[in-house]
């Protein structure tokens, strides 16, 4: 069986040179001391793709990524149904296939950001004050960093809401302190706010894939399974009972 995680120091960096373009898979674990459980395992996980446009660096992250096999991902509790799991989630045998033909995203809530620089200086994006040049208006901005992005790369999401004179917000950190696999695995520190803290690994991947197509709506395909299972009686065309979860029905050939 493929195996995603590693030992954090079983291995030194690998030499300078690092190519970071293409599409990178992130997990992370980590604690939070914000909440009211700090000493819980906690998980997240996204997708990032990184291209050239001219002579800028375009920064795509997606943070909803799709499995037809969900184990260990999420569970339900009492208000929310679809929590997910208070543990390290690592991804299965059949995950990590998934993501090795390339990781399916949900495009909603994706975020892209181009940055100026280089490979060898860094690459930064270009701050706006937009609404926080007013005391009545308040904006919103995200900056992003990515630092030694050649040898071990430090990213760096920020963001600020607020107006002129009070503002509020924090920031992302992935330092990379290992890179393996000829630079397609990243491994590193994980902390937002001193709040979060954790270790993070990327994972280089074929290009992302949405979600798949499907055929009529998810009532009638509903409808359509409960007619191959002869339990078309027992539910009438119009009634779910939940229906479709993360944008797919049980059994999609991802």
């Amino acid at each position: 069986m493929a195996v995603l995680w590693l030992p954090v120091a079983a291995a030194r960096a690998e030499p300078a040179d690092l190519d970071l373009l293409g599409t990178w898979y992130v997990v992370i674990h980590y604690t939070d001391s914000s909440t009211a459980n700090p000493q819980a395992e906690r998980w997240a996980d996204l997708v990032w793709v990184l291209s050239m446009k001219g002579s800028r660096l375009e920064w795509q992250e997606y943070p909803l990524v799709v499995f037809s096999d969900t184990s260990g991902r999420f569970e339900a509790i009492p208000g929310n149904p679809r929590a997910r799991t208070l543990r390290a989630w690592e991804p299965n045998s059949s995950q990590l296939a998934m993501i090795d033909r390339g990781p399916r995203i949900n495009t909603r809530g994706a975020k892209t950001k181009t940055l100026k620089g280089s490979a060898q200086s860094g690459w930064a994006s270009v701050n706006r004050m937009g609404g926080m040049t007013s005391a009545s208006v308040m904006g919103y901005q995200e900056s992003l960093a990515i630092e030694q992005p050649d040898s071990l790369p430090r990213f760096v999401r920020a963001d600020s809401v607020g107006n002129a004179y009070k503002q509020s917000g924090g920031q992302n950190v992935y330092e990379t302190t290992e890179v393996r696999d000829g630079g397609d695995t990243l491994i590193g520190r994980y902390e937002r706010d001193g709040h979060r803290q954790g270790t993070f690994r990327a994972r280089r991947t074929p290009p992302p894939r949405g979600l798949p197509k499907k055929e009529g709506t998810p009532n009638e395909r509903l409808a359509e399974k409960l007619r191959a299972s002869g339990g078309i009686g027992a539910m009438g065309l119009g009634q779910s009972s939940g229906g479709p979860r993360e944008g797919f029905d049980e059994g999609d050939d991802f």
